[in-house]
């Protein structure tokens, strides 16, 4: 019996100590996985494009001490990609980059941080053949962008070959918990506040001139806009439901584009008093509402054979008013292209850059001068297709084949202009009042600099929600409100675009806008229309 007992304590504690190792072990296992940098967010070396600007994010960078990530780099973009922790000197990044000859670069660091952090803060940048040490940025905007680009004054020397490309910081403002910025405290992308740092771009000075002239010569001309002073937005989104209720806008598309009522929607586009309309293309998903060839070698079944950008087109022609066309290249996308970034052990994005430069010059080209714009407003740009550097002329020359004129948005949201080659300030909104953003930041080497200010917000959200027959959502603000609202950017000369939720169902047989916010924009058109 004894020998029995001792047996078993043997056995319990022979369990014990497998348990313990192989808990242990499962750790480390974890820690290790941990570890491992997906591709996509590894150091790599960089080419250096000889004529263009290349873009290099901060978490591309070999990272040192203190430097991290707020989330766990995972195999595909995310907005939250900023690098903080910059605590001592011994917190530094490095980039490999390939120079094509020894030359002077030009340097640009994007990053975001309180004035009362910026004041105090001195940034190094290093090559093996220069160093260069000067002070951080100091806003003096209230306004967007939060995120600011700063043109170092000296130059970077490389040679030619292999460089490598340090930057830290030689002094520190002291981080406090309590941000001072209350935009930067409420977005999740970019909170809690220290210096954080996005992204290093490098163009030799001569190159960056050329750049500027050649998109100074591509500018459309928005007078006509500034002239209709606002504009409509309206949400055709995948994800939306219709007004009684039932399946979701991608689960029944050809059904509920070809149901879509376009002398309905045209007359309350009247009623508003709307100057142009942008209308959602690929929101949600990658369906399309018209033909595309580059669509369909892709994937069969995303588009639709009623051309209902052709009928809108011409309906609201009808009443001088234009359209222009939203588009998202990032949401869904993996219906169309896979894991576009990052797919494999060499994440490249140049298959998806050739079809969206393919996809908007088809539509350019499809349209011509009848559609105002295939890229009044491109989602999406600052925070995911800026991270993949991506041939922003290239895009520029694709939309505008087929109309010389069209204005270019790419989505900046915080961030300053992302190219020379964008046309209008485009920015996430929300329902916040339209920001009057200073002249100043449209200067020569300003934030904003070569493009139009412009303003895209919502009355009552992006998309309809609506239950047993209802809107369910209400105006943000009183007509009164608004009518000040729409004043104020009239006399500022800056045209701005409201979102009326709509639901996916428009047809005559009940509202496919909430009628509160119909009443509302009538009162808005005669007092800043007069009629």
């Amino acid at each position: 019996m004894i020998n029995i007992n001792r047996n078993k304590t043997i056995e319990i504690l022979v369990f014990l100590v497998l348990f313990s190792f192989s808990n242990v072990f499962a750790q480390d296992i974890k820690k290790e996985k941990e570890r491992i940098i997906h591709p996509y967010w590894a150091p790599k070396t960089w080419d250096l494009r000889a004529d263009d600007i290349t873009t290099i994010m901060g978490f591309r960078a070999e990272l040192t001490g203190n430097l991290n990530h707020l989330e766990r780099p995972t195999p595909t973009v995310v907005n939250n990609a900023f690098i903080r922790g910059f605590l001592t000197k011994d917190d530094v990044m490095t980039w490999e980059v390939e120079s094509p000859y020894e030359a002077e670069y030009t340097v640009a660091l994007l990053y975001t941080g309180s004035n009362d952090i910026l004041s105090k803060s001195t940034f190094e940048v290093t090559s093996e053949a220069s160093t260069i040490i000067e002070k951080a940025n100091i806003k003096n905007w209230d306004t967007r962008p939060i995120v600011q680009r700063q043109y170092l004054k000296q130059r970077l020397k490389l040679k030619k070959g292999l460089n490598n490309i340090s930057f830290r910081l030689v002094t520190f403002g002291k981080e406090k918990q309590k941000a001072v910025n209350a935009e930067i405290q409420a977005n999740a992308n970019i909170k809690p506040n220290p210096f954080a740092f996005w992204s290093i771009e490098l163009v030799r000075p001569e190159a960056l001139l050329a750049i500027k002239d050649r998109a100074e010569e591509m500018k459309a001309d928005v007078q006509w806009m500034v002239d209709g002073k606002y504009g409509l937005f309206v949400h055709f989104s995948s994800g939306s439901v219709p007004f009684n209720g039932g399946p979701k806008l991608e689960e029944q598309y050809q059904k509920l584009v070809n149901a879509f009522n376009v002398d309905a929607f045209v007359e309350k586009v009247m009623e508003i008093g709307a100057s142009w309309v942008t209308f959602t293309c690929a929101h949600g998903t990658q369906h399309w509402p018209g033909p595309s060839k580059t669509i369909d070698a892709l994937k069969p079944g995303f588009t639709s054979e009623r051309d209902l950008i052709r009928e809108l087109i011409d309906g609201l022609a009808k009443h001088n008013i234009r359209l222009m066309l939203y588009y998202n290249p990032n949401s869904g996308m993996e219906d169309l292209y896979g894991n576009t970034y990052g797919n494999g052990k060499t994440p490249d994005p140049t298959g998806y850059f050739n079809f969206l430069e393919a996809h908007l010059r088809e539509v350019s080209l499809r349209y011509g001068e009848d559609l105002a714009t295939t890229a009044g407003y491109i989602d999406d740009g600052g925070w995911k297709m800026y991270q993949l550097d991506p041939p922003w002329e290239k895009f520029a020359k694709a939309i505008k084949a087929g109309n010389p004129n069209a204005p270019i948005g790419f989505s900046q949201n915080l961030f300053p202009n992302l190219t020379p080659f964008s046309d209008l300030v485009v920015s996430d909104g929300s329902g916040r009042v339209p920001e009057i953003l200073p002249a100043f930041l449209f200067e020569e080497g300003g934030q904003l600099e070569g493009q139009y200010p412009a303003s895209w917000f919502y009355m009552d959200g992006w998309s309809s929600r609506t239950g047993n027959g209802k809107f369910t959502q209400k105006p943000k603000f009183s007509a009164e409100k608004y009518i000040e609202i729409f004043k104020a950017a009239d006399k500022a000369n800056m045209p701005i675009t409201i979102n009326l939720a709509m639901t996916p169902d428009v047809t005559t047989d009940h509202p496919f806008f909430n009628p509160e916010c119909v009443e509302i924009m009538k009162q808005v058109r005669k007092a800043v229309k007069g009629y």
